[in-house]
């Protein structure tokens, strides 16, 4: 991210965000509980830090009244429903309502709005410039019309304005097939760099580049997890052994190195961190044994932290809810926190951790009060 002056600067991306500001200014305790930042959202999945001053939330939405039949044979409610929403002064901010700068996004959930599928990742490169966010990748029948311009698209907007396609990320994918898996697309998540953006196809099983000029090269692709667990498995297919790396989440390092978070096809203690170098040819290191790798960020110091979606809590509010937070130093010690179901993770230049909470929920919440989809914020 460019460095910029911080208030004036942030003001020209989100004018009117003060209402949204807490009046309590005051840092939290080194050892505090987590601070909710926001909730009410819908299926909050990517997070984007601009400088440390604006954080930028992807809202999968919650579906809509269109209601279609997926390949499972469970109903799908269509709608959109999905937005990206901003926080100003994110370090300090408690208790907010969501403040959504770009709204009328693809979604498809559950008919109570819950796990929804649609605009997953976000991101941009300073208060000045496009906000990108990335779309997933459904059957054109059961969309439509006016849905079907942002399918399996990367989207740019400006706050408070409409979003237009740059790149069909799913295209690429029935294009070039890079996995040699056949047609599979389901683009999850986006980094802006200096002078190009990288997706992540979940589905494709790799990051594709998309250049200053909006042309799309393959930056890396996946082979299946071969080992533990997945290697009596097959996916997608009994001529594809092992589990599907699934990339999930990016994140880049002071020095460019990119990080990619992959699900391992929900396979527990599959999933894991992959370090790729700036021009993804080589990969540099791996991180395993994680459940379901749904977020991943790097601090100014080199702490890594992932999500886990579906790992076990040590000291769960409920047997069903799941996830965990892990913090991994450049030692490798991991430390853990009790996160419910998190997603995305961004890390401000002081080592303050924001999680994407609740991710699989609308603003209604799952079977209790109090579990909207949120953001959180804790030092770790």
């Amino acid at each position: 991210m460019h460095v910029f002056t911080r208030i004036s600067a942030v003001g020209a991306m989100v004018a009117g965000l003060c209402a949204v500001v807490p009046t309590v200014m005051a840092a939290d305790a080194a050892a505090s509980r987590p601070v909710v930042v926001v909730s009410g959202l819908n299926n909050p999945r990517q997070l984007t830090l601009v400088g440390d001053d604006v954080l930028l939330i992807a809202e999968a939405g919650k579906g809509g009244t269109i209601k279609a039949t997926g390949p499972d044979g469970e109903p799908t409610f269509i709608g959109a429903t999905g937005s990206v929403s901003a926080v100003l002064l994110p370090q300090f901010a408690r208790h907010t309502s969501p403040n959504r700068i770009i709204r009328g996004l693809m979604s498809g959930a559950g008919e109570d709005g819950s796990f929804a599928v649609g605009s997953d990742g976000v991101a941009a490169r300073s208060t000045h410039g496009p906000i990108y966010v990335q779309e997933t990748f459904a059957p054109p029948s059961v969309l439509p019309d006016s849905l079907k311009r942002q399918n399996g698209r990367l989207l740019a907007a400006r706050p408070y304005h409409s979003a237009h396609a740059i790149a069909n990320i799913a295209r690429f994918e029935l294009n070039r097939d890079p996995d040699h898996q056949g047609f599979d697309s389901d683009p999850y998540a986006v980094i802006a760099r200096k002078s190009d953006l990288l997706v992540a196809d979940a589905a494709g099983n790799d990051i594709i580049r998309v250049d200053s000029q909006r042309r799309m090269h393959l930056f890396h692709v996946f082979p299946n997890i071969r080992t533990g667990a997945c290697a009596n498995q097959h996916e997608p297919a009994p001529n594809a052994p092992g589990c599907d790396f699934v990339p999930t989440s990016l994140a880049l390092d002071s020095k460019g190195n990119v990080y990619v978070g992959g699900l391992a096809g929900l396979t527990p203690r599959q999933g894991r961190v992959v370090k790729l170098s700036p021009d993804g040819k080589h990969v540099l290191r791996t991180w395993r044994g994680f459940s379901a790798v749904t977020g991943v960020a790097v601090s100014r110091s080199g702490i890594l932290y992932v999500s886990e979606l579906f790992a076990p809590e040590r000291h769960p509010i409920d047997p069903q809810v799941t996830g965990v937070l892990t913090r991994i130093n450049k030692q490798g010690v991991r430390t853990h926190r009790d996160v419910p179901f998190p997603a995305g993770i961004a890390v401000n230049s002081h080592g303050v951790v924001f999680v994407a909470a609740w991710s699989v929920a609308s603003s209604k919440g799952l079977a209790s009060p109090g579990t909207s989809g949120q953001v959180w914020r804790m030092h770790f």
